[in-house]
């Protein structure tokens, strides 16, 4: 798990299109990027979440207690597995759609896209899972 961590935080830090969208204004000239913990996903049997963080200038993914994130996702090891690790591949937003109860958000358009870009990523880098 580390090792899909550490590809994903790469994969992250290394995307110019993302990078551009997490350095954005708002239209007051202020940074439209929440700084702090974007995303916290609750793996159920794990010890710690898995947390996405912002600081303004750079993108990490870690394993450690969130602090107020913009998302947080509470989700089983059988559907983390089947979403992100299984090579069914089925699209984020289903899976979240389907799995609304345990989901918190906070309310804003630029962060909540930037979130769901992430979670998406993670899906990339693992190819769903797919193994070749």
């Amino acid at each position: 798990m580390e090792a899909i961590l550490r590809k994903w935080e790469a994969a992250m830090q290394t995307d110019a299109a993302l990078n551009d969208r997490l350095q954005r204004l708002n239209p007051e000239g202020y940074p439209a990027t929440k700084k702090g913990d974007l995303v916290a996903l609750s793996i159920k049997g794990e010890k710690k979440p898995i947390v996405v963080s912002w600081d303004g200038s750079r993108v990490t993914v870690e394993r450690r207690t969130p602090r107020s994130p913009f998302l947080a996702w509470s989700i089983d090891a059988g559907k983390f597995k089947e979403i992100f690790l299984s090579g069914k591949f089925p699209p984020v937003l289903v899976a979240m759609n389907d799995d609304q109860k345990n989901i918190k958000a906070q309310c804003d358009h630029q962060n909540g896209s930037l979130c769901l870009s992430f979670l998406v990523m993670l899906q990339e880098v693992t190819e769903g899972g797919r193994r070749k």
